[in-house]
Protein backbone atom coordinates (compact mmCIF):
# COMPACT_ATOMS: atom_id res chain seq x y z
CA UNK A 1 0.00 0.00 0.00
CA UNK A 2 1.58 3.25 -1.12
CA UNK A 3 1.59 6.57 1.15
CA UNK A 4 2.69 9.44 -1.08
CA UNK A 5 3.36 12.94 1.04
CA UNK A 6 2.99 15.72 -0.55
CA UNK A 7 3.26 18.53 1.55
CA UNK A 8 0.76 18.55 4.08
CA UNK A 9 -1.65 15.84 1.86
CA UNK A 10 -0.84 11.67 2.48
CA UNK A 11 -2.55 9.28 0.39
CA UNK A 12 -3.01 5.23 0.45
CA UNK A 13 -4.77 2.65 -1.09
CA UNK A 14 -6.81 -0.40 0.48
CA UNK A 15 -7.65 -3.23 -2.34
CA UNK A 16 -10.12 -5.18 -0.31
CA UNK A 17 -9.53 -8.57 -0.76
CA UNK A 18 -6.85 -8.75 0.02
CA UNK A 19 -6.33 -5.71 2.32
CA UNK A 20 -8.06 -5.09 5.70
CA UNK A 21 -8.80 -2.36 7.86
CA UNK A 22 -5.13 -2.81 9.44
CA UNK A 23 -3.42 -1.50 6.34
CA UNK A 24 -5.45 1.66 6.23
CA UNK A 25 -4.32 1.91 10.17
CA UNK A 26 -0.71 1.20 9.38
CA UNK A 27 -1.03 4.36 6.70
CA UNK A 28 -1.69 6.50 9.40
CA UNK A 29 0.54 5.07 11.81
CA UNK A 30 3.22 6.16 8.87
CA UNK A 31 1.46 9.68 9.28
CA UNK A 32 1.80 9.76 12.44
CA UNK A 33 5.89 9.28 12.29
CA UNK A 34 6.60 11.74 10.27
CA UNK A 35 3.98 14.33 11.56
CA UNK A 36 4.73 14.51 15.31
CA UNK A 37 2.00 17.63 15.52
CA UNK A 38 -0.98 16.22 15.45
CA UNK A 39 -2.00 15.74 19.07
CA UNK A 40 -3.29 12.04 20.56
CA UNK A 41 -6.79 13.12 20.87
CA UNK A 42 -6.66 14.24 17.17
CA UNK A 43 -5.21 11.03 15.94
CA UNK A 44 -7.39 9.00 17.80
CA UNK A 45 -10.20 10.91 16.04
CA UNK A 46 -8.76 10.51 12.28
CA UNK A 47 -8.14 6.54 13.20
CA UNK A 48 -11.67 6.07 14.41
CA UNK A 49 -13.12 7.60 11.07
CA UNK A 50 -10.48 5.64 9.02
CA UNK A 51 -11.71 2.62 10.57
CA UNK A 52 -15.60 3.21 10.59
CA UNK A 53 -15.76 4.08 6.97
CA UNK A 54 -13.00 1.73 5.62
CA UNK A 55 -14.97 -1.09 7.47
CA UNK A 56 -18.46 0.41 5.95
CA UNK A 57 -17.03 -0.11 2.87
CA UNK A 58 -15.62 -3.69 3.18
CA UNK A 59 -18.86 -4.99 4.96
CA UNK A 60 -20.82 -3.09 2.56
CA UNK A 61 -19.27 -5.04 -0.70
CA UNK A 62 -18.82 -8.74 0.79
CA UNK A 63 -19.16 -10.48 -2.20
CA UNK A 64 -16.95 -8.12 -4.76
CA UNK A 65 -13.98 -6.41 -4.69
CA UNK A 66 -13.19 -2.70 -3.65
CA UNK A 67 -10.63 -0.24 -3.97
CA UNK A 68 -10.50 2.45 -1.14
CA UNK A 69 -8.22 5.88 -2.04
CA UNK A 70 -7.49 7.42 1.38
CA UNK A 71 -6.63 11.41 1.64
CA UNK A 72 -5.48 12.92 4.84
CA UNK A 73 -4.74 16.60 4.35
CA UNK A 74 -2.89 17.83 7.55
CA UNK A 75 -2.90 21.78 7.89
CA UNK A 76 -2.41 23.82 10.79
CA UNK A 77 -6.33 24.88 10.85
CA UNK A 78 -8.01 21.00 10.44
CA UNK A 79 -7.57 17.99 9.89
CA UNK A 80 -9.24 16.31 6.65
CA UNK A 81 -10.26 12.82 5.82
CA UNK A 82 -11.23 11.77 2.95
CA UNK A 83 -11.99 7.63 1.23
CA UNK A 84 -13.08 7.46 -2.51
CA UNK A 85 -14.63 3.95 -2.70
CA UNK A 86 -15.68 1.77 -5.79
CA UNK A 87 -18.10 -0.21 -3.27
CA UNK A 88 -22.14 0.25 -4.22
CA UNK A 89 -23.26 3.67 -4.50
CA UNK A 90 -25.14 4.72 -1.53
CA UNK A 91 -29.00 5.47 -1.96
CA UNK A 92 -28.83 8.63 -0.75
CA UNK A 93 -26.73 9.86 2.13
CA UNK A 94 -27.53 7.29 5.62
CA UNK A 95 -28.75 9.78 8.54
CA UNK A 96 -26.44 8.83 11.32
CA UNK A 97 -28.59 7.76 14.08
CA UNK A 98 -27.57 5.59 17.13
CA UNK A 99 -29.35 2.19 16.85
CA UNK A 100 -30.46 0.34 20.54
CA UNK A 101 -28.83 -0.93 22.50
CA UNK A 102 -29.01 -4.11 21.51
CA UNK A 103 -27.86 -3.55 18.03
CA UNK A 104 -24.61 -5.13 16.86
CA UNK A 105 -23.70 -2.39 14.36
CA UNK A 106 -24.72 0.86 13.25
CA UNK A 107 -23.13 3.08 15.18
CA UNK A 108 -19.92 4.43 13.17
CA UNK A 109 -21.45 7.45 11.04
CA UNK A 110 -23.09 8.50 13.93
CA UNK A 111 -19.71 8.27 15.92
CA UNK A 112 -18.13 10.04 13.16
CA UNK A 113 -20.97 12.69 13.76
CA UNK A 114 -20.02 12.76 17.14
CA UNK A 115 -16.24 13.33 16.60
CA UNK A 116 -15.61 15.54 13.80
CA UNK A 117 -17.41 19.43 12.90
CA UNK A 118 -18.18 18.15 9.67
CA UNK A 119 -19.18 15.18 7.75
CA UNK A 120 -20.55 14.86 3.83
CA UNK A 121 -21.07 12.48 1.49
CA UNK A 122 -21.24 12.65 -2.17
CA UNK A 123 -21.40 9.34 -5.11
CA UNK A 124 -19.25 10.81 -8.55
CA UNK A 125 -17.73 9.32 -11.42
CA UNK A 126 -14.74 8.20 -9.18
CA UNK A 127 -17.31 6.34 -6.53
CA UNK A 128 -18.68 7.09 -2.86
CA UNK A 129 -16.58 9.98 -1.73
CA UNK A 130 -17.12 10.45 2.10
CA UNK A 131 -15.02 13.86 3.70
CA UNK A 132 -14.64 14.60 7.48
CA UNK A 133 -12.97 17.40 8.54
CA UNK A 134 -12.16 18.14 12.32
CA UNK A 135 -11.24 21.73 13.45
CA UNK A 136 -7.50 21.73 14.99
CA UNK A 137 -7.12 23.14 19.10
CA UNK A 138 -11.28 22.46 19.22
CA UNK A 139 -12.14 19.62 21.69
CA UNK A 140 -14.66 17.13 20.28
CA UNK A 141 -18.46 16.99 21.37
CA UNK A 142 -19.76 15.06 23.42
Amino acid sequence: MPMTPSGTSYSAVVHSPPDTVDDAHDFLERVWAERGDVSVPERMVMETVLSELVTNVIQNNPHRPVFCEVALTITADELRLETTDTGEPLLGRPEPRMPGEEAESGRGLALIELMVDELTYRHDAAGNVWSARKVRGRPQAG
